[in-house]
């Protein structure tokens, strides 16, 4: 074997800046039961969510119909989303999804802009 090669710094792929915040999220596997499974998000961004929930039967490649309850705000967030990734954790079962649609045209992705947006100038 060769030489151990330096390692390169793991950069974000990310093309939005995400929320490290807990919100309560309803969703259901689109074409399923219509059985819909809580959850609590880890990260947020305009770009898609991470979240946990205790019992699903999401997989890779899965669309989801997702609700999101923001604290202040007057009705919850509504997405359509693929997932990228699931993976158990202690909580249960973290399921990465790519936003494919938010509810409502523009208003839902404007407030969800508008709250990361707070996020950031806090920080």
């Amino acid at each position: 074997m060769g030489s151990p090669k330096e390692t390169e710094p793991v950069l974000d792929r990310r093309d939005y800046p995400r929320l490290n915040a807990s919100y309560k999220v309803r969703f259901g596997i689109c074409g399923g039961q219509g059985r819909e499974v809580p959850g609590f998000t880890n990260d947020v961004s305009l770009g898609g969510i991470c979240f946990v929930s205790p019992d699903t039967a999401a997989q890779i490649g899965d669309h989801l119909a997702v609700e999101i309850t923001v604290p202040g705000f007057d009705e919850p967030l509504y997405f359509l989303g693929e997932v990228l990734r699931v993976r158990e954790d202690p909580a249960g079962t973290e399921i990465a999804c790519r936003f494919d649609w938010l509810g409502k045209s523009d208003r839902y992705k404007d407030k969800l802009a508008k709250l990361l947006g707070a996020h950031a100038r806090v920080e």
